[in-house]
């Protein structure tokens, strides 16, 4: 994707730094980075690079130590993070996970409603909604984890790893909603071990290494 096509910026960030553990800790940054509607921006880098800490710094979760983070939408639900920890209630179905985060974003019933079918059909979960979630396998909670994520409408969806441990079936599903989710002006970026996953769904590649971009 061209300078020329990208939509208008949804986030930028601007010399964002994180420093852990006292003198000889980690530190992240300075990191620029600008995140355009309708793109998907692939993140990659060896562990401990920096890449969740970025993902974090991006999401709002944690505070930079330095540098500014600036939102196209300051709107409750712009920005959605899927993190590599599965967060679902597994005593509870699928209905009953998406109705719960849903309603936690403020979305009216029938907003509920209509969303969280719409989710369940896109990512191949629509007959296991009344599962309970214990009873899903592990691709399958890797795309109800994203569903949940999705109950909200973001203009900026940050994913650290979403496909880690899923068979090949739910990668092609996740991917292929990533892609959609495109078409309708979302920003994401994505992190991923996966060069493959990167080069099929990434307008552009960024690698972080010892905490900068490189």
């Amino acid at each position: 994707m061209s300078a020329e096509e990208r939509g208008a910026a949804v986030c930028i960030a601007r010399d964002l730094t994180k420093h852990f553990g006292g003198r000889k800790g980690y530190t992240l940054g300075p990191v620029s980075l600008t995140v355009h509607a309708g793109e998907i921006v692939g993140l990659r880098g060896e562990n401990g690079a920096g890449k969740s800490t970025l993902l974090s710094l991006l999401a709002g979760i944690a505070k930079p130590d330095g540098g500014s983070i600036q939102y196209a939408s300051e709107e409750k639900g712009a920005v959605a993070y899927v993190p590599q920890e599965l967060s679902l209630y597994e005593a509870l179905s699928g209905n009953a996970n998406l109705k719960f985060y849903g309603l936690a974003a403020g979305l009216p019933f029938r907003a509920v409603r209509v969303r969280r079918k719409w989710l369940l059909k896109e990512l191949g979960l629509s007959d296991k909604a009344r599962v309970k979630v214990s009873a899903y396998s592990g691709g399958m909670k890797r795309r109800l984890h994203l569903a949940s994520a999705l109950m909200v409408t973001p203009s900026l969806l940050l994913l650290d790893e979403p496909t880690v441990g899923a068979d090949t079936q739910s990668v092609e599903t996740i991917l292929r909603l990533l892609t959609h989710l495109k078409t309708l002006h979302c920003g994401i970026v994505l992190v991923t071990h996966s060069d493959t996953e990167l080069a099929n769904v990434s307008d552009r590649i960024i690698t972080l290494q010892d905490g900068k971009i490189v």
